[in-house]
């Protein structure tokens, strides 16, 4: 009986395990034909449109992530919950590493970001370049998380060496709803 149990906890779980990873690799699809499609139309400014979709797209996220939470107190747990429960649900990970100034600037960290992973320099021969347009959705997502949580914020994303990514936010000291 002890051993029916044992294998079937072990089937359990590569089926959840499959499943995840059909979900991962489904979102990354969809996320490089987004902006392949963006990028090569006849948009005067793509690098805008792939930032509202993940604006709109993050904003529902984390309605829907933080529906059951505790209200944050301050700005620093707003940060902590999206680099910890957010970016999980979204990439199957937490952030690598959080800093902040404690001025309203933090820098989120993640060390293998799974949406540069499969950058190829091609010709023009830098990969940081190639990457550049398939972060404007990311940090569309991470504005729009923000805002839904109650922080008006800029965020850009840096490239230090891929697959590493830091995403800075600049929370907007005049539009904070949260007290500190």
């Amino acid at each position: 009986v002890q051993r029916e149990r044992i294998q079937r906890l072990k089937q359990h779980h590569l089926m959840a395990k499959s499943k995840r990873e059909v979900s991962e690799s489904s979102f990354d699809f969809l996320h490089y034909s987004i902006v392949d499609t963006f990028s090569s139309a006849t948009r005067a400014h793509p690098e805008k449109d792939l930032e509202l979709i993940g604006f709109q797209v993050g904003q529902k996220l984390a309605e829907r992530y933080a529906k059951d939470k505790a209200v944050f107190e301050n700005d620093l747990a707003v940060i902590t919950f999206l680099c910890k429960d957010f970016w999980t649900e979204v990439y199957g990970k937490q952030m690598d590493k959080l800093r902040t100034n404690h001025k309203g600037v933090f820098e989120l960290q993640d060390h293998r970001f799974r949406s540069v992973l499969r950058i190829s320099t091609g010709p023009e021969g830098n990969a940081g370049d190639a990457a550049k347009k398939y972060l404007e959705l990311p940090c569309g997502m991470v504005r729009g998380a923000l805002t839904s949580l109650g922080l008006n914020a800029s965020v850009r994303a840096e490239t230090t060496g891929l697959p590493c990514v830091v995403f800075v936010v600049h929370v907007h000291e005049s539009s904070r709803s949260i007290k500190q």
